[in-house]
């Protein structure tokens, strides 16, 4: 059913929120592993990111950061739609490993995504440009729909 790669981002994913149940791990301790991650890969990719979008919008460019250089999403598996001239709208019904985790160890995605996935796409993002604002509409996320709905804004 998964890739290789995907059960070992599945396995990865599933041994941080095992930790989180023990108590082993803080959702602070894991937002901190997160975040410094992406800003990292951001960091060292910030140049030709901007150099490879520079004919999108601030809130385009994040999107395909975040969602298709980062992450590797198959952008047939997100849909984007512009709600105004500054908001973009995602809906995702891309594989995720946090999904299938919090799945697997009755964990509630809300929870999760809110507190360790959130902030640290935020903070990315500000990397890409400060005035960018990362936002998800918890009624509508897996598993308690069939994709989840996020958004990018420029401020």
């Amino acid at each position: 059913m998964f890739s290789k790669t995907e059960q070992k981002a599945i396995q990865e994913k599933f041994e941080q929120l095992q930790e989180i149940k023990k108590g082993t791990l803080t959702i602070q301790g894991l937002t901190d592993l997160i975040t410094q991650r992406r800003v990292e890969w951001i960091q060292g990719h910030l140049d030709e990111m901007l150099a490879k979008y520079k004919t999108l919008n601030p809130e385009e460019q994040a999107y395909r950061i975040v969602f298709f250089d980062h992450m590797k999403i198959n952008p047939a598996h997100s849909k984007m739609t512009r709600i105004s001239q500054r908001k973009i709208r995602v809906d995702s019904y891309n594989f995720c490993p946090y999904l299938e985790a919090c799945l697997r160890l009755d964990l509630d995605t809300k929870f999760i995504c809110k507190e360790a996935g959130e902030q640290s796409i935020q903070t990315m993002i500000e990397v890409i440009n400060p005035n960018l604002k990362f936002g998800r509409n918890y009624a509508n996320l897996r598993p308690h729909n069939s994709f989840c709905e996020e958004y990018f804004e420029i401020l």
